[in-house]
């Protein structure tokens, strides 16, 4: 099951606005509403700000909120990258792309050093609130 990130669904329910009404006027597919309902996909802010013209509501209203507790996770990152930076990892990378030509494009193996971090950070962070 997909996260729920935003209440179209709800919004439209409670408004009486069909979907396929909303599709023409947007002119784009249906099944591409019916996927912002079940949050398989998200739409963009530009289609979200004309959804809430639509409407008559505020974009916020076609958001779900995610509280979160604040654990200093930005903070920690931040020194983490510092922390790799210094130890001589690169941010970027040069690599050639298809047709031989030099490109740079970020380090992967910043990439995920930084995931990782945020992931055992979470989990200590997760451990720590259930105990």
């Amino acid at each position: 099951m997909s996260k729920k990130i935003n209440n179209i669904k709800d919004v439209l329910k409670s408004s009486g606005l069909q979907v396929a009404a909303l599709a023409l006027y947007l002119d784009m597919d249906d099944t591409t509403i019916s996927k912002w309902n079940s949050n398989i996909v998200q739409p963009s802010l530009n289609r979200l700000d004309e959804i809430g013209e639509i409407l008559e509501i505020d974009n916020k209203e076609l958001l779900s909120s995610n509280q979160r507790k604040q654990t200093g996770l930005a903070d920690a990152l931040q020194k983490e990258y510092k922390r790799l930076l210094a130890s001589g990892i690169t941010k970027k990378i040069s690599i050639e792309d298809k047709d031989g030509n030099s490109k740079e494009v970020n380090n992967p193996e910043m990439v995920e050093a930084l995931r990782e971090f945020v992931k055992i950070r979470q989990s200590e962070n997760f451990t720590d609130s259930v105990i």
